[in-house]
């Protein structure tokens, strides 16, 4: 009993620390990122999702961390994906960004990917709009899932991107998986957090 013990406590400190230790699986800043040109800014905030509720989810998170870092948000309602035919392009937001006298917009886009339990290559990939990303390939609306019969878990990942409104330059962006779990709005809640987490660090507030 007592080695059942200590073996299932090692088990959940490892899974804690790997939590804690999770970051973006990539990032990119520009050249003329410095001196935290977005601290206490008032910013659009658009959360592109192919559900709405992933969308509301989003919207409301984001909205959060960055109030708790001294940054005033400004919600896009429209939670929509760009079209499929559509490439991404997030000067399309700039426009309703000058209208409400916001300094930067930023956008996250998340949703499903699919996680394949049984290979050692997990095959992630997101895709919706115009646009895809993660570790194989997919077009359009939805999730490319692994084939052959093996099972898979719907898992998330999000991206965000924070662009300059005055010249419409992107100024940020980075990339973030989640590791599979029951709970939707944990997952969306935590990649989220882990992007502005890695905003704060790269000094763009």
């Amino acid at each position: 009993m007592n080695r059942f013990l200590l073996i299932a406590t090692v088990a959940s400190a490892a899974a804690l620390t790997a939590c804690a230790t999770h970051t973006v699986d990539a990032q990119w800043s520009s050249p003329q990122l410095a001196n935290a040109p977005l601290q206490g800014a008032k910013v659009l905030v658009v959360c592109e999702a192919p559900e709405e509720v992933l969308g509301r989810i989003c919207l409301d998170k984001l909205a959060a961390e960055l109030r708790t870092r001294g940054l005033t948000p400004v919600l896009r309602p429209d939670t929509a994906p760009p079209p499929a035919t559509q490439a991404r392009d997030d000067t399309r937001y700039l426009p309703e960004a000058r209208a409400a006298g916001v300094r930067a917009v930023w956008v996250a886009s998340v949703g499903p990917e699919a996680y394949n339990a049984g290979s050692s290559g997990s095959g992630l990939s997101i895709g919706f709009g115009g646009f895809s990303f993660g570790r194989s390939s997919s077009v359009g609306l939805g999730v490319s899932m692994p084939v052959g019969g093996t099972s898979a878990n719907t898992v998330y990942a999000a991206d965000a991107r924070v662009s300059d409104v005055g010249n419409g330059l992107l100024l940020w962006t980075a990339r973030s998986g989640s590791p599979p779990s029951g709970d939707t709005r944990v997952q969306i809640e935590a990649l989220l957090q882990r992007l502005v987490d890695a905003a704060a660090t790269a000094k763009v507030f």
